[in-house]
This record gives structure tokens, sequence and C-alpha cells, in this order.
């Protein structure tokens, strides 16, 4: 009998563990990551860009580690990759110095609370073609339709 309740007993302690557990580990709110680039950017002079980090309605303060990866269009592999300094208000940023014209990416590598998002912008330094806009526009358009809502 005493075996029968001990098994009774800890078949409850299971299953009121698993029945909080299962209410606490929904999932966590998505971390956001808006980069946000000055109107104009300098040629070969220090250009701040930043990213403001947000969990819910949160600003995220203490991200493990955020990295801005920098590179010229249709040429990922010689992008930089920057170390954020944590500024305040859930914002992060680095100092980058642009010494052509063109079109570049800026990549966030943000990794918080267990979560990790890289969002992805363009920006334009100097004065560019038509032709490489043109590019930028097509490849636009090619992105929007390839990848839809995907994250």
């Amino acid at each position: 009998m005493n075996r029968f309740f001990t098994s009774i007993m800890l078949m409850f302690t299971l299953l009121l563990a698993s029945g909080c557990t299962a209410n606490t580990e929904s999932s966590p709110e998505r971390l956001e990551a808006d980069i946000l680039l000055p109107g104009e950017i300098s040629l070969n002079q220090e250009n701040v860009l930043k990213v403001q980090v947000t969990q819910g309605k949160e600003k995220v303060e203490d991200a493990e580690d955020i990295q801005f990866e920098i590179w010229k269009s249709n040429n990922k592999e010689d992008s930089e990759l920057i170390d954020a300094q944590h500024e305040s208000g859930g914002t992060y940023r680095v100092k980058k110095a642009f010494k052509e014209e063109g079109i570049y990416y800026v990549q966030t590598h943000v990794s918080a609370r267990g979560l990790h998002v890289m969002p992805k912008k363009q920006l334009i330094v100097g004065n560019v073609s038509e032709e490489e806009l043109d590019s930028l526009n097509k490849e636009s358009q090619d992105q929007e339709q390839g990848h839809g809502h995907h994250h």
C-alpha cells in the first residue's frame, strides 16, 4: 500500500510540475532590432550607425553581443565586422568611415536574452551611377519576391 501511495504522489508531483512549466515556457516576445542610419553618409569621415534593440515594449539594455557587418554591394566576402558600443535606451552604435562611394549593406548581428536577429539595410555613400541604382532597385525587387515575409 505504501508503494502505491508513493507512486501516486510521484505521478501527481510530475503532473503538477509539467503543468507549471508549460505555462512559464511560452515563447518569449520577439527581439526587434531597428537599424538607424544618418540621413546622409559622408565620404572619408566618421559616420555613426546605430541599432535600437527592443523586446516587446522594453528597451534591451543587456544585449550579450552586437556587431555591425558592413560590405560594399556585390562584395560580401570582404565584409567588415565592428563591435557595437552600448549607448543608452536600448541603442548601440559604431563609427565607420567609408572610403569609396557606392551602395553598401549594413547588417546587425544582435544576440540578447537567448535570441538572435540579423536585420539588414542598404545605404548609399556619395554619388552612385544610374547603373548602380538600377542594380539596387532590381536587387530589392528580387529580394521582396524571393523572400516574402521570411524572418
